[in-house]
């Protein structure tokens, strides 16, 4: 604490210079610990993803790698992008206050639509997960990007006062036009391009006898903002080392090559980019990811790195550092966009405060405590599939020496006619010798292959104990269709349960920052109102993003990984349940279950068997409710009426059936008469 009467010292704000420098020594630091700690086990992880030979191999004995990381990597993917990726609903955005209701409810719709529609929404979430299931760490970053969309409208005999009435609307909501007409000669007017009620106006009047119409094209362009998803390849990743969460690192960003042109668009001048000396070499891992590349070789094949060349490879990066850049005596969060060339210096090209959580989220599959990285699956299997790969290759070997033996041979046995293998080929021995005398005997080598493929089952085990990933739910085990449901759906279960974890761990994490910082980047950029096409129903959306408060909570379903027939199964006992409810309580709206509740049900059955527009098959639950409170479903029925209502179709119904059985031994009867007396009369 500080005394009485003792004087505070202020530092000066951090200027340029000083925040670059303090900038590339945080960069450098979090380079460093990503070199020496975790580069090393990436190469080594996709090694063992491609099956790549370990170094030891011998010559003339088996190479075999086998497969076990991959394998528990893409029987992996496939539930967890079903979870992540089947239904839009994945997230839901909770009001934080009264009245907040109706903007959770278009964030719930909205901003999963700019993740998977506006964005390669399959891709990137593909991209981060595998890449967190393989290298330990995976990030994605959001952004706004000032994006030009541009609209040619072919106007054919408009007048000039119509023109100026089209040019004036579109100015009006921010587009720049520009005209390419000519006169035309006279004849009747086409109509107006369709630009919208709000663009169009008014209907004129037809144009006066021989007043001038023009003819061409007319070009509007709107700028604006979009949101902007990107995966992070995981070396280019940057982190202070020893921080514990995003928000706990005093350094967070990025790192990315650009060229010089791309550069000067960014706002430097040539002579800023021409003092930035380039050495950026491609690492290790993109050139072991792209196999045509080299380590250290440029991008165009071609050493661009000594000269002035506008496609000079660049390092662009983007950080989130905490410093005290005001001189206030605390640290605030700024957001820094600077370009050096691999060595010391640089240029910053941007800089701003920053509040609320840095743009960036990271995703690991197995979280450790009191560390941002945690461990992969490749933790997880590597010793498994460099044994298993040993005792494949002792197995091959061994059934190798048992089919083809080693011979024992005497002299009077002819070498080259013992080393032809070709099928039937006889051996021959030289002359005077006999078959009998034993000249050839073959070793016996014991065979192995029991005790292998022991070894090998128990490796399956342990990997299946260690990442939940069964041969039961791979559909791999023939054995399993003699056990009985109960039996595998217990199995399944206990296997399920970590990979089940995993999904929650994704989802409570890095899924659930990724849609925080799009609302928020929806949120920065918004201008007003919107409209989108929903994918569900048969009408645009309409939102106001523009209204949203800054933040809200959000909850992430992740129901889990469970396969579609447990799913199902799960949804049928809903709604049985639902109808044991609806009939209790008297219709389909009561105090167990709602309109709205059924409409859910069957939207939620309709993405379980795969349909991603469940508004083919079903109304969407705003629909259902708007329709049953116009009907007249939506007054209470007397659960009394319903009963009687149902014992009066039953008791028709088994009339009916009994007249039928009457009919029917009636028909018998007069048959058999007639047989009868057919039989009589002959």
């Amino acid at each position: 604490m500080r005394k009485p009467g003792a004087m505070t010292y202020k530092p000066d704000a951090l200027d340029d210079d000083a925040l670059l420098t303090l900038l590339r020594k945080e960069e450098q630091a979090a380079a460093a610990f990503q070199d020496g700690t975790l580069a090393a086990l990436r190469r080594q992880a996709l090694a063992y993803y491609d099956r790549q030979p370990y170094g030891d191999e011998q010559e003339g004995a088996s190479q075999v790698v086998t497969s076990e990381f991959a394998d528990v990597i893409e029987s992996l993917m496939p539930g967890l992008m079903r979870v992540f990726t089947a239904a839009d609903d994945l997230v839901r955005f909770t009001p934080g206050a009264p009245g907040q209701e109706k903007w959770a409810e278009e964030a719930s719709a909205y901003v999963p639509h700019v993740l998977m529609r506006e964005n390669d929404g399959f891709r990137i979430i593909s991209g981060l997960l595998k890449d967190a299931l393989m290298y330990r760490l995976s990030g994605v970053t959001v952004d706004l990007e000032e994006v030009e969309e541009t609209r040619t409208l072919p106007v054919q005999g408009i007048p000039q006062d119509a023109i100026d009435l089209v040019v004036a609307a579109a100015e009006q909501q921010g587009a720049t036009v520009t005209l390419d007409l000519e006169p035309e000669a006279g004849g009747p007017p086409a109509p107006m391009p369709f630009l919208g009620a709000s663009e169009a106006g008014p209907p004129k009047p037809p144009p006066a006898p021989g007043e001038q119409r023009l003819s061409g094209t007319i070009t509007l362009t709107h700028h604006r903002q979009r949101v902007a998803v990107e995966n992070i390849a995981p070396e280019d990743i940057r982190f202070s080392p020893g921080a514990r969460t995003e928000d706990k690192a005093s350094f967070l960003g990025f790192i990315k090559r650009a060229t010089a042109s791309e550069l000067v668009k960014l706002g430097l001048t040539a002579e800023e980019i021409n003092d930035l000396n380039a050495d950026c070499p491609f690492s290790t891992e993109e050139a072991q990811r792209n196999e045509g590349l080299l380590d250290g070789e440029p991008r165009s094949g071609q050493d661009r790195s000594g000269r002035p060349d506008s496609e000079r490879p660049l390092w662009l990066v983007l950080a989130y550092i905490r410093a005290d850049t005001d001189g206030d005596g605390k640290s605030e969060l700024e957001r820094v966009i600077y370009a050096h060339g691999g060595t010391n210096g640089g240029r910053i090209i941007e800089r701003m405060p920053w509040e609320g959580p840095a743009a960036i989220a990271l995703a690991t599959p197995i979280l450790m405590p009191h560390t941002l990285v945690g461990r992969s699956l490749f933790d997880q299997t590597q010793d498994l599939q460099l044994i298993g790969s040993v005792i494949t290759r002792g197995l091959l070997d061994n059934l190798y020496l048992v089919n083809r033996p080693r011979p024992v041979i005497s002299d009077h046995v002819n070498i080259d006619s013992l080393i032809d293998w070709t099928p039937g080929s006889p051996i021959r021995l030289r002359a005077g010798a006999r078959p009998g005398d034993n000249h050839v005997a073959w070793l016996q080598v014991p065979n192995v292959t029991d005790g292998a493929l022991t070894a090998l089952e128990h490796l399956a085990t342990v990997r299946e104990n260690r990442t939940g990933v069964s041969r039961y739910n791979q559909g791999l085990d023939a054995e399993s269709l003699n056990k009985t449901l109960g039996g595998l759906d217990r199995i399944m279960s206990a296997s399920q349960q970590r990979q089940d974890l995993i999904a929650r761990v994704f989802g409570e994490t890095a899924i659930e920052r990724l849609y925080r910082l799009i609302y928020r980047a929806i949120k920065r950029g918004a201008a007003g109102p919107l409209h989108y096409w929903p994918g569900k129903g048969s009408a645009f959306a309409q939102c106001d993003p523009s209204q949203w408060p800054d933040d809200m909570d959000l909850s992430v379903d992740v129901v889990g990984i469970g396969n579609r027939e447990q799913a199902l199964g799960h949804l049928a006992l809903v709604g049985g349940l639902q109808e044991k409810l609806i009939a209790l309580q008297g219709g389909a709206e009561g105090p167990f279950v709602s309109v709205a509740n059924i409409a859910n049900s069957a939207q939620k059955l309709a993405e379980t068997l795969g349909y991603r527009t469940p508004g083919l098959f079903f109304q969407s639950p705003e629909v259902a409710i708007k329709i049953g409170a116009a009907g007249p479903s939506s007054s209470p029925v007397d659960a009394t009426l319903l009963l009687a209502q149902a014992e009066i179709e039953i008791m028709r119904e088994k009339a009916a059936a009994e007249i039928a059985v009457r009919r029917e031994k009636a028909r018998a009867d007069v048959e058999i008469a007639w047989f009868k007396a057919r039989n009589q009369t002959h």
